[in-house]
């Protein structure tokens, strides 16, 4: 009843904003976002205390197509204010902003919130528990374990929160979790490849490639120049083929955790794996479960420190490209600015938050990129020691 008042109110008022909202889902499905997104920070205004549209446009951060400092309020007004359900749904997007874009100790400020009293959800609190042993309130954190296992049991066995399950298993005086075991040997797993990043780079003594998948390897014929460099860094699904242009050694391949976005191939035994993903030994739910196979394999991985996705959703608003993390994380290793004669296949120009352009291919989404593609350029160009023309 009470969403039904609100829209009588709002016809009565004479439908602010709806000529931008309709602008705004033409746009959108005409696969213009940004123009998308302005129609409908528009009709925010017109409209300004009309909740629902108030997640709409903070939802527009997750794409860089909001500012973080523009979101924020706007969660926070819908948590405290909002109709229950979808206050809740605020809620669990501002804790996840936070905790992506600022660290744990940021997402704290939600903790009780997501903990007050009546709070039945085991996956709400599972979270809110991975987020406070994150910020090192590992009592509160041991707790919600504690009433997670009273109500639903079964949660609490099959979730994947590493650093959380290892913190627990390391405390005698709290609960026995059946996968301790299990995230005891993936984290020794990790620890065998701690670092190696940074060692294969200094080894290199700066003779490194840094390879996207740009179009602008097209017709250009690098691929032995490519190749003839002491380490190869590629990124996601960097193709085999087209050797003549993008050469056929790697030593490093950046990729997602998650197989089914970026399928495995046949790769030797020597290339080191860097995993995706800020932060994944904290905040993701299926750590574990992700990692696992990696260790089954016996395959070489090393997470992204936080710190670099830290420095990059300063400086971007928006959740960093793999090939922009990778370049970011050599660059810091080397010490120094990078040669254009060591980067390659770099095109971010040619993007948008509509299509990003690939060797011999472009992708047009349904929605819009996460990434911020004209930041990406700009933080692209502090990490050259000149601009590179695509």
């Amino acid at each position: 009843m009470h969403k039904i008042g609100q829209t009588v109110r709002w016809w009565m008022e004479g439908a602010p904003g709806r000529q931008e909202r309709k602008k705004y889902l033409r746009l959108y499905e005409q696969g213009e976002f940004e123009e998308a997104a302005l129609a409908l920070r528009h009709a925010l205004t017109s409209t300004p205390n009309d909740p629902e549209l108030m997640m709409q446009v903070a939802g527009l951060s997750r794409f860089g197509l909001l500012p973080l400092a523009e979101a924020l309020p706007l969660l926070r007004t819908i948590v405290s204010d909002g109709p229950p359900a979808l206050a809740q749904k605020a809620l669990v997007y501002l804790v996840n902003l936070l905790w992506e874009r600022k660290g744990a100790g940021e997402a704290m400020e939600c903790f009780p919130r997501l903990v007050r009293e009546g709070e039945t959800s085991a996956r709400v609190l599972l979270r809110a528990a991975a987020i406070a042993n994150d910020a090192g309130y590992h009592r509160e954190a041991f707790d919600l374990l504690v009433r997670v296992g009273r109500s639903k049991p079964s949660a609490l066995s099959s979730m994947g929160y590493l650093n959380l399950i290892l913190e627990t298993a390391a405390d005698s005086g709290t609960l026995v979790l059946p996968q301790a075991e299990r995230a005891r040997a993936v984290a020794s797993h990790l620890a065998r490849f701690e670092g190696c990043f940074t060692q294969l780079v200094k080894q290199s003594i700066g003779n490194v490639a840094v390879v996207a998948n740009g179009p602008s390897l097209e017709a250009r014929g690098l691929g032995s120049i490519i190749d003839s460099h002491q380490l190869v860094i590629r990124f996601n699904n960097h193709a085999a083929a087209a050797a003549d242009d993008q050469g056929q050694r790697t030593d490093i391949w950046f990729r997602p955790t998650d197989f089914t976005h970026i399928p495995m191939r046949e790769t030797p035994p020597n290339i080191l794996m860097a995993l995706t993903g800020c932060n994944i030994r904290n905040r993701f739910s299926n750590g574990l479960q992700l990692l696992e196979p990696y260790m089954h394999q016996d395959r070489a991985i090393e997470l992204v420190p936080t710190s670099l996705y830290e420095r990059m959703f300063a400086a971007l608003d928006a959740s960093p490209s793999a090939g922009l993390v990778g370049l970011a994380w050599a660059q810091s290793e080397i010490g120094e600015k990078l040669s254009p004669r060591q980067v390659f296949g770099y095109s971010l120009d040619r993007n948008t938050s509509a299509v990003s352009h690939y060797y011999g291919k472009r992708h047009t989404g349904s929605w819009p990129s996460r990434h911020n593609w004209q930041a990406e350029q700009i933080f692209f160009h502090s990490l050259i020691s000149e601009v590179i023309s695509a």
